[in-house]
């Protein structure tokens, strides 16, 4: 005669309560993120303040044109100026990565139960959190002070767009974060910034660009990101689905590196 073997409560209790430490570690990390960052003026002041002032220092200039009576063109550059807003924040978001890598708190981490890969959900969570705040503040400014009118369901659309948009440039300020020497990190975003939004046509409609230069922005993150921003204002558009595709791939790619850059950065931290 067999008997069944019943698995023990310890054995079975073991996964659930790893997982529940790594969970509470990971919502620890993450809030304790959120108030340091929240405490720097500095990434405050940028991410609030920057993207709305570029708005509306465009859209006094570009924005009222006699011949666009339907307004598409403030709704498009108040896209454009929430997209790089909102990228300079999400990138210069993991340059404070620089600065614990040195001063040895990853060897800390490397003690917790916090896995690699929850320590950079936990991290692009806190980033995509403070990001949304400035996309929703130029929209504001679009719709008081820019004249912009649209549907409710326009506005979301581009808001909620534009937002998911970001994963792969906050991924990108992680990277740079994990793998970029301190004292580089700022001349390194932004040279990035400023490249990556010149090419990607956020300063400048893509399509007055050489053909070469089209076929560059088309790869890049920031044309797709803009370009999903703006779908929802642009009825009868057909919906950037190849843009989906680069983002996504961009987003894992820099997903990896970021996971290599973790487990280096562990490794050679300062006690």
């Amino acid at each position: 005669m067999t008997t069944a073997t019943v698995p023990s409560t310890s054995s079975t209790a073991a996964p659930a309560a790893r997982r529940r430490g790594v969970a509470a570690s990971a919502v620890h990390y993450a809030s304790h993120t959120a108030l340091l960052t929240i405490k720097n003026f500095s990434f405050v002041i940028f991410t609030v303040i920057m993207p709305v002032s570029l708005y509306l220092v465009f859209s006094s200039l570009y924005g009222n044109q006699p011949d666009d009576p339907t307004g598409i063109a403030s709704k498009m550059i108040m896209v454009s100026m929430a997209a790089y807003g909102s990228l300079g924040a999400a990138m210069s978001g993991g340059a404070q990565l620089a600065v614990e890598r040195r001063s040895g708190w990853f060897r800390q981490l490397m003690i917790t139960t916090l896995p690699g890969r929850v320590f950079l959900w936990s991290r692009a969570a806190v980033i995509m959190m403070l990001v949304l705040p400035a996309l929703a503040l130029v929209f504001a400014a679009g719709a008081l002070l820019g004249g912009v009118q649209a549907s409710a369901g326009q506005w979301l659309g581009s808001l909620g767009l534009l937002w998911l948009g970001l994963i792969p440039m906050t991924a990108l300020g992680i990277v740079i974060g994990l793998w970029v020497k301190t004292e580089a990190v700022q001349g390194v975003n932004t040279l990035l910034l400023l490249g990556l939004s010149l090419l990607g046509g956020l300063w400048f409609p893509a399509e007055l660009m050489p053909s070469g230069m089209q076929v560059v922005a088309h790869a890049l993150p920031t044309y797709w990101l803009a370009e999903l921003g703006r779908y929802p204002f642009l009825p009868g558009e057909t919906f950037p689905w190849a843009g989906v595709g680069v983002l996504l791939a961009w987003s894992v790619g820099l997903t990896v590196l970021g996971a290599l850059g973790y487990r280096r950065a562990a490794a050679t931290s300062k006690r």
